[in-house]
C-alpha cells in the first residue's frame, strides 16, 4: 500500500494564467505538506516540461489564452507511454467537466476553489498514481522474471535431452540401439537429398519425429514444416485442406483459402497415414506430386509449388496394393527413399535413455524434480513390451511425473500403469536355442544397469568388473556414444 510519505512526495504541476490562482493553489499544497511543486503560467510549456520532469499530476486549468487545457490533454497524450493521463482538471464551467474526463482527466475541480477539497483530491489523485506506477513496475518485474524463467527452462530441457541422448544423437532422438543408430545415419545422409521419403512402421514408434529431422536437417530447414494426418480428416474435406478452395466452391466457402500443400511452400509437408487416403484422392495426390502444382477447388488454374513430401504409414502397402486399395503409381511416387522406424521393443538400449528424456520434459512441464528411477521401476520399463511404443511410453512419463510426489526425484514402481507394473520377463529362450556370448554378455549388462537405475558405478560393483571394464563394454556394445 502506497503510505502518506509517498504521496507527499508526489512531484505536482500547477498550470494556471491567472497568478493569484496559482499562488493560492502553492500555498494550500505546500501547507499540506507537498514540497516537489512547480507553477506556469504558459501552457505552451506543459508537454515539454512533463517530458523533462514526468510529474505525478498536473493541476491543468481548462480555459487559458493562447492554448486551452484541452489542447494540452491532447499533447500530454501523445507524450504519455502507459495512456495514463494524470490530469486533475480546474474549470467554472458545468458542461466542461464532461469533456475533460473523456479528454482524459482523471477528475476535476469546481470553481470557485473549495481548498479543502484541493488538498482531498490531490491527496487521492496521487495515491491513484503511485499505484499505478507500482502496477507497472511490479508487471514489468514479474514479466521479466517470466521470461528469464522460460529461458532457465528452455536451457535445462535442453540440456536434459542431451544428457539422455548419447554422442552424435539429434535434438529429440535417442539412439543407443543399433537400429536407431543405423536409421538416423541414413536420415541424416537422405536429408539433403530433396528427394520424396516413405516411413513406414507401427503406430507410435516416433515416424514424425524422424520426419520432422530429416526437414530440420535440410535445406528446407528455414520453410515450414506441415504434417497433416490424412486419416482423421473427413474424405469430403481433405482435399480442400491440402490443396485448398476458392470462394463460394461449396457451401460455407465464404473466401479463397490455400491448403497446406501451398502454405508448406518452400518447406516440407507430411502426408501422415497416406494409407488412409480414398482412391480418388489418391489419384488428385499422385497428379500434384508429378506436376508440382495444385488447384484449389473450384478454380480451373493451377498453382505451381515447391514442397519436399514425406508419407507416414503404419500399413502394409504392398498388401494394400494388392487388395487394390491403394494406387501402384501412386507407391511408387512416394516410395523414392524407403526410411522403416523400429518399434520400441527393438530398440532396447533406446528404452532407459528415452524414457528418462520424456520423463524430464513432463516433469519440467508440470514442475517437478523427478528425474530417476527406482531400481524396480526401471527393471518394469525394460520388462514391458511398449505395444504403443514411443507415445505409450511418453504418455507413461507424464502420468508417472505427474503422480510423483512434489519432492520426490525418482519415480516408484507405483508411480507407472498398472500394465506396466503387472509385465512379465522376457520369454525364456526356445529349447535348442543359442544366442552368441556378445548378445548374452550385452544383454545382462543392459539389465543390471536398469536395476540399478542406470547407475554405472552400481552396476559395475553388482557385475564384479572395474567401472573402467564396464565402460569399455558400454561403448563396445554401442550403448553409450564413441
Amino acid at each position: 500500500m502506497i503510505g502518506p510519505e509517498a504521496v507527499l512526495r508526489g512531484k505536482i504541476l500547477i498550470v494556471d494564467d491567472q497568478d493569484a490562482n496559482l499562488m493560492l493553489l502553492e500555498r494550500t499544497l505546500a501547507g499540506a505538506g507537498y514540497e516537489d511543486l512547480a507553477l506556469t503560467m504558459d501552457p505552451r510549456e506543459v508537454v515539454a516540461l512533463h517530458q523533462a520532469h514526468h510529474y505525478d499530476l498536473i493541476l491543468l486549468d481548462l480555459m487559458m489564452p493562447g492554448m486551452d487545457g484541452f489542447e494540452v490533454m491532447e499533447g500530454l497524450k501523445a507524450i504519455e507511454q502507459d495512456g495514463y493521463l494524470p490530469v486533475l482538471v480546474i474549470t467554472a464551467q458545468p458542461e466542461h467537466k464532461l469533456r475533460a474526463l473523456k479528454a482524459g482527466a482523471k477528475d476535476f475541480l469546481g470553481k470557485p476553489l473549495d481548498l479543502a477539497e484541493v488538498v482531498t483530491r490531490v491527496y487521492n489523485m496521487l495515491e491513484v498514481r503511485l499505484l499505478h506506477l507500482e502496477a507497472r513496475r511490479l508487471n514489468a518485474q514479474v514479466a521479466a522474471e517470466q521470461q528469464l524463467q522460460r529461458q532457465l527452462e528452455g536451457a535445462l530441457q535442453e540440456a536434459l535431452a542431451r544428457a539422455a541422448r548419447g554422442a552424435g544423437e539429434p535434438l529429440g532422438l535417442v539412439a543407443r540401439s543399433p537400429a536407431m543408430r543405423k536409421l538416423v545415419d541414413l536420415a541424416r545422409r537422405v536429408a539433403q537429398v530433396d528427394a520424396t521419403v516413405l516411413l513406414t512402421g507401427e503406430s507410435g514408434s516416433g515416424k514424425e519425429r524422424i520426419a520432422r529431422f530429416l526437414h530440420e536437417a535440410s535445406g528446407r530447414a528455414a520453410g515450414p514444416f506441415i504434417a497433416v494426418n490424412c486419416g482423421a480428416i473427413a474424405e469430403t474435406l481433405l482435399e480442400s485442406e491440402l490443396f485448398g478452395h476458392a470462394r463460394g466452391a461449396f457451401s460455407g466457402a465464404t473466401q479463397d483459402r490455400p491448403g497446406l500443400f501451398e502454405a508448406a511452400d518452400h518447406g516440407t509437408l507430411l502426408l501422415d497415414e497416406i494409407g488412409e487416403v480414398s482412391p480418388g484422392m489418391q489419384v488428385k495426390l499422385l497428379r500434384a506430386l508429378q506436376e508440382r502444382e495444385v488447384r484449389r477447388v473450384g478454380e480451373n488454374r493451377s498453382r505451381p509449388v515447391d514442397v519436399r513430401i514425406l508419407a507416414a504409414t503404419n500399413r502394409d502397402l504392398a498388401r494394400e496394393i494388392a487388395a487394390g486399395a491403394f494406387r501402384q503409381d501412386l507407391f511408387y511416387r512416394l516410395n523414392v527413399i524407403a526410411l522403416r522406424v523400429p518399434p520400441l521393443r527393438e530398440r532396447g538400449e533406446d528404452l532407459l535413455p528415452l524414457a528418462r528424456m520424456l520423463l524430464a520434459d513432463a516433469a519440467l512441464r508440470m514442475k517437478r524434480k523427478v528425474s530417476a528411477f527406482a531400481p524396480e521401476a526401471a527393471d518394469q520399463l525394460v520388462r514391458y513390451p511398449w505395444p504403443g511404443n514411443v507415445r505409450e511410453l511418453e504418455n507413461a512419463m507424464a502420468r508417472a511425473a505427474a503422480l510423483s510426489l512434489p519432492g520426490a526425484v525418482r519415480v516408484e514402481l507405483l508411480d507407472l500403469p498398472e500394465e506396466v507394473r503387472q509385465a512379465s520377463p522376457r520369454p525364456a529362450l526356445n529349447p535348442g536355442t543359442v544366442l552368441p556370448l556378445e548378445d548374452v554378455e550385452k544383454q545382462h549388462i543392459l539389465a543390471a544397469l536398469a536395476l540399478n537405475g542406470g547407475n554405472q558405478t552400481r552396476t559395475a560393483a553388482q557385475l564384479g568388473i572395474g567401472l573402467a571394464t564396464l565402460y569399455r563394454r558400454l561403448k563396445r556394445y554401442g550403448l553409450i556414444g564413441r
